[in-house]
């Protein structure tokens, strides 16, 4: 059985137990050299020019306002999962303009393998959602579907008629592509009461997500014409595609968060948890959105860049940050570390002393007697993790496709300190302990 009783042995002297370099130094261990957390740096859009060109430009005031219609009020899954859809089926037209690309010099094999991944991903997240809200006794049933046994009398087809991948499973180029997309939601959404009525097989004879009636596929579609369809180039199809597929989820991520805060203030740790792994997978995904930028040929992104005027009037921000979604998802996700007090139920010292730090010692320690707030606060760093992450790799992602002049800015954000200094400290302590404390009893 291990000794739990950490803070009695790590001191050992007539000092207060609340000191725990005090107490290593009692006990001749090592005192681990933390890093002071510096200022960090604010995240900031672009310039309202700018921004608002880029809005235009993705139809952003046109999806902004699909995302505000509140259609099934009492469907508490809606301001997340509506979006999500939106980019769901931006990417079924993704895959479309793949295919119907052309350019003989494009490697269109790749280019599909890389769509299908996106949709992959995208369908694992919304079946995680539809789970979780399955799984709450106060959201579950409240979803907008239909029984199967509705499509019996053969007046209407038990999945979507708007959307686009049913139509993608019958033509020739895109047949096999769509129909492992539609296994991947059979698969997927086995654990969930309901489907998303794509098209998938659906064998368990499950109830139907009125896909329609939530998605609007038709309208998702009439978005995709830009202000600058005159430009004749190709590139320009792609660049608009992922552009509007990163804008639905960083909306989706948002609401996530909002969940999150919503969660930790009424004590629900373990759904904070799973939201805070959502969001985690929103940003894996996001990064790899941004990876179909190196399929692009780079004579013509260059050019697309030119002619969409992507560099205007010496504007030095990152590209990333002309999306007002991005810069607010982070620092949402970047805000979460404000909830630990109120996780760890201790009031933070104004005078910095260790207070959280030995709470988050005690809750590490001790996880039989709080292994929900072990949980949630995994699940916020594991944000951290995925965000830095993303921005490590777009600034890759820009210096590849266009070149290291272009890949300023991003720099402070992923090497800036933890987010979380007072975890990493109760970790980087309790580490130490362990390491050297000769004494401990071990388990039996």
């Amino acid at each position: 059985m291990v000794d739990l009783d950490w803070q009695t042995k790590m001191v050992c002297s007539n000092m207060p137990p609340k000191s725990p370099k005090l107490s290593l130094l009692e006990n001749k261990i090592p005192i681990p050299t933390l890093q002071i957390p510096l200022p960090q740096n604010d995240i900031t859009a672009a310039s309202s020019p700018v921004c608002a060109a880029y809005d235009n430009y993705l139809r952003l005031p046109d999806l902004r306002n699909l995302w505000a219609f509140n259609d099934f009020p009492g469907w508490a899954n809606q301001p997340i999962l509506k979006p999500a859809l939106h980019g769901l089926e931006i990417t079924f037209g993704f895959l479309a303009t793949v295919l119907s690309d052309p350019r003989p010099y494009v490697n269109k094999r790749e280019w599909t393998r890389r769509v299908e991944s996106l949709a992959t991903a995208q369908v694992q997240i919304i079946a995680m959602l539809c789970e979780d809200e399955e799984q709450n006794p106060e959201t579950r049933g409240k979803a907008p579907v239909s029984d199967v046994n509705d499509f019996v009398n053969g007046q209407r087809r038990s999945y979507s008629e708007e959307s686009l991948l049913p139509r993608l499973a019958t033509w020739h180029r895109s047949r096999d592509v769509a129909r492992r997309i539609l296994a991947t939601v059979e698969c997927e959404m086995m654990r969930c009461t309901y489907t998303l009525g794509l098209g998938e097989a659906n064998i368990a004879g499950k109830k139907v997500l009125r896909y329609d009636a939530v998605c609007r596929p038709s309208e998702i579609r009439s978005l995709e014409t830009t202000p600058y369809d005159h430009v004749e180039n190709y590139e320009n199809k792609t660049v608009h595609a992922a552009q509007q597929i990163v804008e639905c989820w960083t909306r989706a991520g948002r609401r996530l968060v909002e969940r999150v805060v919503e969660s930790v203030e009424r004590r629900a740790l373990e759904e904070a948890a799973s939201e805070c792994h959502a969001v985690e997978r929103i940003w894996k995904l996001l990064a790899e959105v941004e990876d179909v930028h190196m399929m692009m040929d780079p004579e013509d992104f260059l050019r697309l860049k030119k002619e969409l005027g992507m560099r205007r009037g010496g504007e030095t921000v990152a590209f990333c940050f002309r999306s007002k979604e991005v810069v607010e998802l982070a620092r949402v996700c970047r805000d979460l570390r404000q909830k630990v007090p109120e996780i760890l139920e201790v009031e933070v010292d104004p005078k910095g002393g260790p207070g959280m730090m030995e709470a988050a010692m005690k809750v590490y320690a001790e996880k039989t007697k709080g292994f929900e707030k072990v949980l949630v606060l995994q699940g916020m760093q594991a944000i951290e993790v995925a965000m830095k992450r993303f921005f490590f790799a777009y600034k890759q992602v820009v210096t590849v496709v266009m070149g290291s002049s272009e890949a300023d800015g991003l720099t402070q954000i992923f090497l800036e300190p933890t987010y979380f200094p007072s975890l990493d400290a109760a970790k980087t302590f309790l580490s130490y302990y362990w390491e050297n404390n000769h004494n401990m009893l071990l388990p039996c």
